[in-house]
């Protein structure tokens, strides 16, 4: 085969890319992850998500916290076992390990623009859910030990937070990303996400701090540097796959909604390791060759969750027992979603 071609087709693939998903979708995305990081106290949240806490706060907030990192199946480990080593319930601990590579914001609104909002809204629903569904089962499958600490504690500790500050700016941020990815009339999308840039501006001056600003602007470079780079080569290698791989071969092997066909996509997300949001573009390679919507779902919810590497850590954090269980899971779960998602779309 002709490497030119192979080389253009990832080259293609990456100037589509870069016109149509970075301005709207990727930059607010990386802004928002930024000041997650850098702007919310890193005990927030930690107190409510004991193992005595109340399940109606601590999963919600350990699947709200997952939502705004854009992390992948091992950058999130040192997170998990910091949040589980602080005195997290082991449910919400796995709830947060779950959500926050396979249902970041960035994650999310990436795989609307590139693939489809239906497959977006299916893919953060069934992932909430299977989080949540795997937290609970391990929870009351594994008698936890360990304490937790007292809400009272954070609410002490937050009297003095103003909490409105966070609000307004996040606010003002996810506005920036849902009018740029979700307004269609161009004047229309440009004027109101100038508005909002500005207003962006005005709130980070009038209720931030200049270190405080500059460990956020530290934070989205980070996360910049870090994710971009392997995501542009992840495309361009999506962009090759596209003429290497003949279209029968996926039509043939994972083009139905059959009991292979779901499990195909779910081992090769757990034995092929790919960056956070690459599986995104990899998913789009594979639906253009044929592969139906039900083995593409069971890809997409597996595939940030589960790889090799993550694994092992996974089950030096918790133990083998939980581990095998909570691998178990998911990839039952995700090829039963999977599934549910392709009947819908039939």
């Amino acid at each position: 085969m002709d490497i030119t071609a192979i080389v253009s087709s990832g080259l293609a693939a990456v100037y589509d890319y870069v016109f149509a998903h970075t301005l709207f979708c990727l930059v607010p995305a990386f802004f928002i992850a930024g000041a997650m990081a850098a702007l919310i106290p890193k005990d927030l949240l930690l107190p409510y998500l004991g193992k005595d806490s109340p399940k109606h706060i601590a999963y919600p907030l350990s699947v709200a916290s997952g939502l705004l990192l854009a992390v992948c199946s091992c950058t999130v480990l040192p997170l998990f076992a910091g949040i589980k080593k602080g005195g997290a319930g082991i449910g919400p601990a796995i709830a947060f390990l779950y959500t926050a590579p396979a249902t970041n914001i960035v994650a999310i609104l990436y795989t609307g623009s590139l693939i489809g909002w239906d497959v977006a809204a299916a893919r953060i629903f069934l992932s909430i859910l299977f989080a949540v569904s795997i937290g609970m089962i391990i929870s009351r499958m594994f008698h936890e030990q360990e304490e937790a600490p007292a809400v009272d504690a954070f609410v002490r500790s937050s009297e003095s937070h103003d909490i409105r500050r966070l609000v307004y700016l996040f606010s003002v941020l996810i506005g920036i990303l849902l009018v740029g990815t979700r307004v269609s009339v161009p004047w229309i999308k440009y004027a109101v996400v100038l508005l909002l840039i500005g207003a962006s501006i005005v709130i980070a001056k009038k209720f931030f701090i200049r270190e405080e600003i500059a460990g956020w602007m530290d934070e989205t470079w980070g996360f910049t540097k870090k994710i971009a780079p392997l995501l542009l080569a992840g495309v361009f290698v999506s962009g090759m796959v596209k003429v290497l791989l003949p279209q029968d071969f996926v039509t043939t092997y994972v083009g139905s909604n059959s009991l292979t066909a779901l499990l195909i996509p779910v081992v090769f997300g757990v034995l092929v390791y790919f960056p956070t949001l690459v599986e995104v573009p990899m998913a789009r390679t594979f639906l253009d060759l044929g592969m139906g919507k039900g083995p593409l779902m069971a890809y997409l919810l597996a595939d940030p969750v589960l790889s090799l590497p993550s694994i092992l850590v996974v089950s030096k954090i918790m133990g083998t027992k939980r581990t095998v269980v909570y691998v178990s899971l998911i990839i039952v779960l995700t090829m039963c979603g999977g599934y549910l998602f392709g009947v819908i779309q039939k």
